[in-house]
C-alpha cells in the first residue's frame, strides 16, 4: 500500500504547489483581482479532497482492477489539476 501512500502525498504536493502559486501571484501583482485568485484556491481545495476520497474508497464492485482504477485517477488529476495554471495565465494576461 505505499504506492497509494505515494500516490496521496504527490498529489497533495501538487495541489499545495498550485495554491502557493496563486499566492505568490497575488503577492507580485496586487492589481489582480484576489477574487479569483481566492476562487481558484478554493476549487482547488474542492479537487483535493475529492481526489484524496476517490483513492481512499476504492470498491471492486464492478470488477475493475485497482491498478486500472488508480490509473483513472492519475488521469483525473492531470485533465483537473494541471488545468489550474491555464486559469492563472488567463488572469495575468487580463
Amino acid at each position: 500500500m505505499t504506492k497509494i501512500r505515494r500516490l496521496k502525498k504527490d498529489i497533495k504536493s501538487l495541489a499545495t504547489d498550485l495554491m502557493s502559486e496563486c499566492e505568490t501571484y497575488l503577492k507580485f501583482h496586487p492589481e489582480t483581482d484576489s477574487k479569483k485568485l481566492n476562487k481558484i484556491s478554493e476549487e482547488l481545495e474542492r479537487k483535493l479532497d475529492l481526489l484524496i476520497y476517490e483513492i481512499n474508497h476504492f470498491e471492486n464492485a464492478d470488477g475493475v482492477k485497482p491498478k486500472d482504477y488508480y490509473k483513472k485517477v492519475v488521469d483525473k488529476v492531470n485533465n483537473e489539476l494541471i488545468p489550474v495554471l491555464d486559469k492563472i495565465e488567463e488572469i495575468s494576461k487580463k
